[in-house]
């Protein structure tokens, strides 16, 4: 089984993009974040007549994730408990025995505004709803754009990052919680150091290698498991003719069946 995770960044600007992906890659389960577009304008067909079975939390303008499978989704949950405050920002489903959850966390902005106090009450609401479902004896999947690089190896110049929004103590202390709860990242001890997973588009960062690594794949023991391979799929980050990328990159993990 090959799972993807990828912010998109606007699904209607990036529809040509994600139908090559599709087409490329062939995931039988891609979850994505930051559709932002309404339920009823997501474009249907562009996984539906690639085989895919769709499952939906989108709102207007911002936010949404969806899950994309080839095999039976069953067992949709959204939004989850009091994790959200209105905002489309998660969705977990259960593909094959395994339960994923589909995240886009809050970015925080910077400590002195409003939204970061908001990002740590959304991780708060997470680990609360984590903890009261995820065995570890059980096959969970949690992946998504995190807003969070756990290690100094996920930013560019850790120099640069020091207490600023997704590389700050008080996410560090909340990412431990998640772990805590039998959840390991099973991306990190597979890549080089210095694989990131996001580039802003401004000041050429892309290009620099001023990226961080805030896309994350984190499992229960039963289904890292099965983790056979992980990588970051940097090319498609690049331009593809006349279609621009979204400023993050795909990250792919296969499974043993």
């Amino acid at each position: 089984m090959k799972i993807v995770t990828w912010n998109v960044n606007s699904l209607k600007a990036r529809e040509g993009f994600v139908a090559r992906f599709l087409d490329a890659l062939e995931p039988d389960v891609l979850c994505i974040q930051e559709l932002k577009l309404e339920e009823e304008l997501v474009p249907r067909d562009l996984f539906t007549a690639r085989g895919y079975q769709l499952a939906i939390h989108a709102q207007r303008q911002w936010n949404g994730v969806l899950i994309a499978s080839k095999r039976p989704i069953d067992a949709v949950e959204t939004p989850l408990g009091a994790v959200e405050e209105g905002e489309a920002r998660a969705i977990a489903a259960t593909i094959g025995g395994v339960r994923f959850v589909n995240l886009y966390c809050p970015q925080g902005q910077s400590v002195e505004s409003p939204k970061f106090p908001y990002k740590l009450a959304f991780y708060d609401g997470l680990i609360d709803w984590l903890g009261a479902r995820v065995d570890p004896a059980e096959p969970w999947v949690l992946m998504g754009d995190l807003n969070v690089a756990p290690l100094p190896a996920d930013v560019w110049d850790p120099a640069l990052f020091v207490n600023v929004p997704s590389f700050h103590p008080e996410e560090h202390a909340r990412w431990a919680k998640i772990e805590a709860l039998g959840l390991e990242d099973v991306v990190r001890p597979r890549v080089p150091a210095g694989t990131h997973t996001f580039w802003d588009y401004r000041g050429g960062a892309f290009h620099k290698r001023q990226g961080m690594r805030i896309d994350h794949v984190l499992m229960t023991p039963p289904a890292a498991a099965r983790v056979q391979e992980a990588w970051v799929e940097r090319e498609w980050r690049k331009k593809k003719d006349d279609l621009a990328p979204s400023d993050h990159a795909p990250v792919v993990v296969t499974l043993a069946d």
